[in-house]
């Protein structure tokens, strides 16, 4: 509230307070017309103040409106809003972990063999399933192989040959190295031709 305000309508205030004293005292001496005469100039006078004692109090009603907002704006500044935080914080290894160390083993253990079945297992199975295809291949010329030899009356060379096999024969493997190899070097010389014939065709 401002100073000035407050001491110009505490002195208006005391001019009509010390107006009607002199009124009152006035009127126990003077007769009625000058009574009257006194109470219209003092209604003059009276009149006259009123205005200013409005204005001032308007004035002082205005001051305390933006008192109030300023305070309002300065609680509203000066206050922290409070922040919850819902953030829950989960330890997986540790002393406030929500799991046993067993737990923890068995789940990283899972983790390791499903690892390794997507990564081997594919290729395990196609592996499987060639052994087993060329097995099946070798199962049916070896059956063929004896049983066209059983339908001409010749000795079973197959079955013979399967003996050896199994005894780990020394001789026979001998054999199949030395055919083996002869067997690699004629493929070799015929593919070498026929690159060379190639050739010959090319510069023609």
């Amino acid at each position: 509230m401002d100073e000035n305000t407050n001491k110009a309508i505490f002195t208006l205030m005391q001019k009509v307070v010390d107006k009607l004293e002199t009124i009152s005292k006035d009127v126990s001496s003077k007769d009625q017309t000058e009574l009257e005469n006194i109470i219209k100039k003092t209604n003059v006078q009276i009149t006259k103040l009123v205005p200013e004692v409005i204005k001032l109090q308007s004035k002082l009603l205005q001051n305390s409106l933006d008192t109030k907002d300023e305070i309002v704006d300065f609680i509203k500044e000066n206050t922290d809003t409070p922040v919850i935080n819902n953030h829950t914080e989960y330890n997986l290894i540790g002393s406030k972990s929500h799991f046993r160390s067993w737990v923890i083993g068995v789940f990283f253990l899972g983790l390791v063999t499903v690892w390794c079945s997507i990564k081997y297992l594919p290729a395990y199975f196609t592996e499987n399933s060639l052994l087993n295809k060329e097995k099946e291949e070798y199962e049916l010329f070896y059956e063929y192989v004896s049983l066209k030899q059983f339908k001409e009356g010749e000795i079973n060379i197959a079955d013979e040959i399967l003996k050896k096999i199994k005894q780990k024969d020394s001789l026979f493997i001998k054999e199949y190295r030395t055919l083996s190899n002869t067997y690699k070097r004629e493929i070799r010389k015929q593919e070498l031709k026929e690159e060379l014939n190639s050739l010959d065709n090319n510069d023609r």
